[in-house]
């Protein structure tokens, strides 16, 4: 009897280590299967590069516009929809539909908003250098400028996006801070967020299309007859 005691017992104390031992191995295993499929880390300047490689690939590009505006001082917000166009290098075109239809047109450093119901035009010239379209739309024609003015850190990195947070070096950056977050698929630009002394922008960008030959005609834009036509800040 004493004999098969301990061998009930000694047969147990084997069970149990190997079932310990396999549990080790499962979660070993497990382990080294989340490290493979974990996001690979990434810098500022691989984002950057990947951006601007793929959009140095894109002759054109469209999308619809979502956007947010919350004054700083009174609270008041006010809901923006409309559909972007974009031609390489420096053509943009957007309908505004809400909360009025106005149009934008922006080529080399001059800045066209037109506004059909109140027959108004307004122009704005900006040096070329530093792009003439507002911020949500820069960062998505040229990220790595922002880059160069702003302090970058990542704030988000997953399998599908990677989020970016932008703090100017200096008060003339056009911004005091800004968020901005890229599909991995298309190293696009889809969403942000950005903070200015006055106002707090935010954009989300979807239905995007690539490449469908758009003609530079429809990014010329000649004040109609009847409309006044003001120089001056267009935003």
């Amino acid at each position: 009897m004493k004999n098969r005691i301990k061998a009930v017992v000694g047969g147990g104390r084997s069970a149990v280590s190997q079932g310990l031992a396999f549990s080790i191995l499962l979660l070993v295993g497990a382990a080294a299967v989340g490290a493979a499929g974990a996001p690979k880390d990434l810098s500022v300047a691989e984002v950057s590069k990947k951006v601007e490689g793929a959009q140095a690939a894109i002759q054109d590009v469209q999308m619809d516009l979502n956007m947010e505006m919350k004054d700083a001082l009174s609270g008041a917000q006010q809901q923006v929809q409309g559909a972007i166009k974009i031609k390489s290098p420096d053509l943009v075109y957007v309908h505004y539909t809400k909360p009025t239809e106005q149009f934008l047109y922006v080529g080399g450093n001059l800045m066209q908003m037109y506004q059909p119901d109140q027959k108004m035009v307004y122009q704005q010239h900006s040096d070329k250098t530093h792009g003439a379209e507002p911020v949500y739309l820069g960062v998505g024609k040229e990220l790595k400028k922002y880059i160069a003015v702003s302090r970058v850190s990542i704030i988000k990195n997953s399998d599908s996006e990677v989020g970016l947070l932008f703090i100017p070096f200096s008060d003339n950056a056009g911004f005091d801070k800004m968020k901005v977050y890229i599909h991995k698929k298309d190293w696009w630009p889809y969403q942000m967020e950005v903070e200015t002394p006055s106002m707090t922008t935010k954009a989300r960008f979807s239905n995007f299309t690539f490449n469908k030959g758009l003609k530079a005609d429809l990014f010329r834009f000649t004040p109609p007859k009847g409309a006044q036509v003001v120089d001056g800040s267009v935003f």
